[in-house]
C-alpha cells in the first residue's frame, strides 16, 4: 500500500489537546509500519483550521498526488484532522474511491475499502460538523453575554489601551492615550481623517499593530466608545448594543466624544452629496508617475461652489507623497498634450477591440465582486469560530462592503452604457479618432468619459508646483 500520511494541527489544539505534528507523525508512522504499508510522503498543514480545503496547501498537494496515482492509501490520526465539513468529507471519499485510494483513520479505526467503513465515515463527519457549528454558536453567544455584562472581549487591545493577558482587562497606555486625545481634538479643530493620519505618520507615532495610519484607522478610533468607558457588540446590526464597561478607565470626557460624533454626522451629510461619474471622467485612466498607483476622485465645496479633485490612492495610506490636483488642471494638461500629437489613423478593428474592452471590464468587475464576497464569507467563518476578534471582523467587513458598493455601481453603469450608448457607431468613432484634438473639446462629459475609458489605457501624471504634467498617454 503506497501510503500518504496527513497531519494537521491548529495552534490552540497543539497547546491544549496534545495533537502536535510530531506526535501525529510518530504514531501514524508506527501504525503504517505495523501494517506493512510503504510511506510515500508526509503532508503537513501546521497551524491551519480544518473548516475547509481551499486554504490548505498540503491537502491540495495530497489530492493532486492521489489523482496522479502516486498514492493508493491515505492515513490520518483522526477524522477531524482531515476535515470538519461533511460536504468536503464526502467529496474526498468519492475522490479517493474514484482513484482506487483507500482512507484510514487510526483513532476511529476506519477503513473505507468496504461499504461499512464508508458509512461510518459519513456518520462521524456529520457529528463533527454539528460540533463545529454548535461551537460557533456557543462562542458567539458567549461574546454577546460577556459584553452585556460589561466585559471587554477583544484580546488584542486597541490604540490607547494594552490588554492584560490572563486577566482579561485593559490598562491605559499613557503614551498612546496622549495621541487619542490629540486625534479627537484635531478632528474638532477641522482636520480631516486623512490629514490626522498624515500628522501621526510625520510624528512617527506607531499604530497598535505596526501598520499604516489611514482614514479607516482614524475612523475606528473616533467611533469607538471604549474611550469613554463603554463596550459594544454587533455595531451596525439589528441586535447591536452598547453598555457601560467594567473596570475600564476612560481616556476622554463624554462631552468631547459626543462633540466629535455630532461633527462626523454633519460632515457625512455634507459630503454625501451625489455627483455623476460623468463629471470625473479622468479617474479610471489616471496613473501616478511616482508610484504607478491609481487615482480616486472626490468633490470639495468652497464658497458654495463644487470642485472635483483627483488624489493618488497611495496618498491615503501614506505610501506616496504625490499632491492632488483639480479636474480643471488635468483637463487643460490633457488638451495641451493633444495639441502636440498627430491625428490618429482609424482602424475598423478598434470597434472589436472596444467591445472586447467592455467585456473584459465587466468580467474583471464580476471577478472582483466574487472574490470580495468569498473573502467576506471567509471572514464571517473566522469570526464565528473565534479565530479573529470582533473589531477586526467589523473593520474588514466595512471595508469589503464599501468596495462591493463601488464595484457593483461600476458594473451597473457599464451594463447600462452598453445598452444605451450610441458611441459605438462607426462614423462617430471615426470622426472622434481621426480628428481627435479638435473634437475632444466639443464632447460633453459623458462622451469624454466613454472615449477615455474605451480608447486610453493610462495617463501617467504628476504635479509640479501649480502645474499638472502628463508624462505619457498610452492609447
Amino acid at each position: 500500500m503506497q501510503t500518504a500520511i496527513y497531519c494537521r494541527v491548529s495552534t490552540e489544539e497543539q497547546a491544549t489537546e496534545g495533537f502536535s505534528i510530531h506526535a501525529q507523525k510518530d504514531k501514524l508512522t508506527k501504525y503504517a509500519e505495523s501494517n506493512d504499508w510503504d510511506i510515500v510522503d508526509y503532508y503537513v498543514d501546521d497551524g491551519i483550521s480544518g473548516k475547509n480545503l481551499t486554504d490548505r496547501k498540503e491537502v491540495s498537494r495530497l489530492i493532486e498526488d492521489v489523482k496522479k496515482g502516486k498514492i493508493n492509501n491515505v492515513l490520518i490520526y483522526k477524522l477531524d484532522r482531515l476535515t470538519r465539513s461533511v460536504k468536503d468529507l464526502i467529496y474526498l471519499i468519492e475522490l479517493f474511491d474514484s482513484h482506487n485510494c483507500t482512507f484510514n483513520s487510526q483513532t476511529e479505526k476506519i477503513d473505507t475499502s468496504n461499504a461499512v467503513g464508508r458509512m461510518f465515515v459519513k456518520i462521524i463527519g456529520i457529528f463533527a460538523e454539528f460540533e463545529r457549528e454548535n461551537l460557533a454558536e456557543r462562542v458567539t453567544f458567549g461574546y454577546e453575554q460577556k459584553t452585556k455584562e460589561g466585559n471587554y472581549t477583544n484580546c488584542n487591545g486597541v490604540f490607547g489601551y494594552d490588554y492584560l493577558v490572563g486577566k482579561g482587562k485593559l490598562k491605559v497606555n499613557k503614551n498612546e492615550a496622549i495621541y487619542v486625545k490629540k486625534i479627537f481634538n484635531w478632528y474638532l479643530e477641522g482636520d480631516s481623517m486623512l490629514k490626522i493620519a498624515k500628522k501621526l505618520k510625520d510624528l512617527n507615532v506607531p499604530t497598535k499593530r505596526g501598520g499604516h495610519w489611514n482614514q479607516s484607522t482614524i475612523y475606528s478610533i473616533l467611533t469607538n466608545p471604549l474611550y469613554i468607558g463603554n463596550v459594544r457588540y454587533g455595531v451596525g446590526r439589528k441586535n447591536g448594543f452598547e453598555v457601560n464597561g467594567k473596570n475600564i478607565t476612560p481616556i476622554l470626557a463624554e462631552e468631547l466624544f459626543n462633540s466629535v460624533s455630532d461633527l462626523m454626522k454633519k460632515r457625512k451629510k455634507f459630503h454625501n452629496k451625489k455627483y455623476s461619474s460623468d463629471d470625473t471622467y479622468y479617474f479610471r485612466v489616471l496613473r501616478c508617475s511616482y508610484c504607478n498607483g491609481k487615482y480616486h476622485a472626490r468633490q470639495q465645496f468652497q464658497s458654495g461652489k463644487r470642485y472635483i479633485t483627483y488624489q493618488c490612492n497611495g496618498h491615503n495610506n501614506n505610501s506616496c507623497n504625490a499632491p492632488g490636483f483639480s479636474h480643471i488642471k488635468i483637463e487643460n494638461a490633457f488638451i495641451n498634450y493633444l495639441e502636440n500629437i498627430k491625428d490618429l489613423e482609424f482602424d475598423k478593428s478598434i470597434l472589436k477591440k472596444e467591445k472586447k474592452i467592455i467585456d473584459e471590464d465587466t468580467l474583471d468587475l464580476q471577478e472582483q465582486i466574487e472574490r470580495l464576497n468569498k473573502k467576506k464569507k471567509d471572514m464571517t467563518e473566522l469570526f464565528s469560530t473565534d479565530e479573529i476578534d470582533y473589531d477586526t471582523f467589523k473593520e474588514v467587513k466595512n471595508i469589503i462592503d464599501s468596495k462591493l458598493e463601488v464595484l457593483n455601481n461600476e458594473l451597473d453603469k457599464i451594463n447600462k452604457e452598453t445598452n444605451e450608448e450610441n458611441l459605438t457607431n462607426e462614423d462617430v468613432i471615426k470622426e472622434v479618432i481621426v480628428n481627435l484634438k479638435n473634437n475632444f473639446i466639443h464632447l460633453n462629459n459623458h462622451e469624454k468619459k466613454m472615449f477615455l475609458e474605451r480608447f486610453i489605457k493610462e495617463i501617467k501624471v504628476r504635479k509640479e508646483g501649480n502645474d499638472v504634467i502628463i508624462d505619457e498617454v498610452i492609447f
